[in-house]
Parts: structure tokens; C-alpha cells; sequence
């Protein structure tokens, strides 16, 4: 159980205020949904979000007034290409995103995750070499909420420590710094690196380093006082 106390670590009778941290309800949600979607089979080309509907290319004008283009823009955290994007994405979604959850609670999580889903759309299709190259899999959301652990200190768990905190947060920075070389490198075209979603993962890493700041370090500043 996690637990906070106020700014001077006391109560009204000099004893600690305690608080229990918000369970990760939603993020247990988006993981079930996402699982459940992956079970039922639903379809790739029904969620995905391809960046020509939305900034148009030569031949297609955008942004497409259809119900395609915005359930995609959003819908695409749901659909992932096979059991392997499945599972690695669930994993770094539970460990994360639970105790992202439990720091700031269940509205600022969920506009952390769709915060992310919105930046990694659109950071993939304006960097997308092919704009009919559909996006799915939650990684760009779930890289929002990793910029968003940078700024952490965790109350409870193991992310409380100080050391695996630090090889987390470092291990989040090691990972920006290889999106952003991807992003910046061009790659060969027949590389298999070219399937991974490096703009969609560099959108979420930027929207959650942008939002957590504003989320999430004034409430440090007040309990640090």
C-alpha cells in the first residue's frame, strides 16, 4: 500500500497524514482492452491510423472528414501486429504505467496515455517516409507515460529506491536517445528497423516529458515546501 503524508510529514495532532496511492484501475483497463482486442482479432485496417488520411499526400486530400480517420487516431493503441508487439508492449505498460497511475491518479493517467496516443499519431505521420504505412500498438502512449516517470519520485514499491529508480530512468533516456537517432538517420529501406514505429515513439517521449512537467512537478514543489 502506498501512502503519502502531508508537506511537513504531519497531521493536525503531530502525527503523520496518510493516504493510500489511487490503485491502477485504468491502467489494468487499457491492458485488458488491449488484450481483449488482440483475442476477438480486431481488424488492423479498422484501427490503424494511416498518416495520408489525416495530412493527405499528392493524390489524397486530408485531413479525411470520415469516422476511419479519428478511430484510428486513437483506436490504434488497441492493434498489435502479433503475440511478441503484444506482450513486450503489456509488460512495459504494467510495470510503468502502474506506478504512474498510483502517483497521479486516474484522470491524469488517462490524459497522459491519450496525450500520447494524439502525439504519437501525428509525430509518426508527419515523419512517415510511406504516409500510407499504417500505425498500430500502444508504444507511442506507453513512451508518453515513460517521460512522465522521469519526473517521478515515487512514494511506495521498488520504484521508491533510489537505484532502481535511477537504472529505470536511465534506461528511458538510452531508449530516447536511440528513437532519436533513428528518427534522424535515415535508414535502408529494406531494414527491418524501418517497421518500428520510431516517430510515433519520439511523439510520446516529447508529450510526456511536456505534460508530466506541468502534471506532476508542482505537486513535488509542494511537498518538498
Amino acid at each position: 500500500m502506498a501512502l503519502a503524508v502531508d508537506r511537513h510529514g504531519r497531521g493536525g495532532r503531530g502525527g503523520p497524514v496518510v493516504a493510500m496511492a489511487a490503485p491502477p484501475y485504468a491502467n489494468r483497463t487499457v491492458i485488458l482492452v488491449c488484450v481483449l482486442a488482440f483475442v476477438l482479432r480486431l481488424p488492423p485496417e479498422s484501427f490503424a491510423f494511416v498518416p495520408a488520411y489525416f495530412f493527405g499526400t499528392v493524390e489524397l486530400a486530408g485531413p479525411l472528414p470520415t469516422g476511419a480517420l479519428w478511430r484510428g487516431l486513437f483506436g490504434h493503441v488497441l492493434v498489435h501486429g502479433d503475440l511478441t508487439h503484444l506482450l513486450s508492449n503489456m509488460a512495459v505498460l504494467w510495470l510503468l504505467g502502474d506506478v504512474v497511475e498510483r502517483e497521479v491518479g486516474h484522470l491524469r493517467y488517462l490524459l497522459l496515455f491519450l496525450a500520447g496516443t494524439v502525439a504519437a499519431a501525428l509525430t509518426e505521420g508527419l515523419l512517415a517516409a510511406d504516409r500510407m504505412a499504417p500505425l498500430i500498438g500502444a508504444s507511442g502512449a506507453i513512451c508518453a507515460l515513460m517521460g512522465a516517470f522521469l519526473w517521478l519520485r515515487p512514494r511506495a514499491g521498488l520504484m521508491s529506491r533510489r537505484l532502481p529508480r535511477r537504472l529505470v530512468q536511465g534506461a528511458i533516456l538510452v531508449f530516447a536517445l536511440l528513437n532519436a537517432a533513428m528518427t534522424l538517420v535515415p535508414l535502408n529501406a529494406e531494414s527491418p528497423l524501418t517497421e518500428v514505429g520510431w516517430g510515433a515513439h519520439a511523439g510520446g517521449l516529447a508529450a510526456g516529458l511536456l505534460l508530466g512537467a506541468v502534471l506532476i512537478l508542482p505537486g513535488r514543489s509542494r511537498v518538498n515546501g
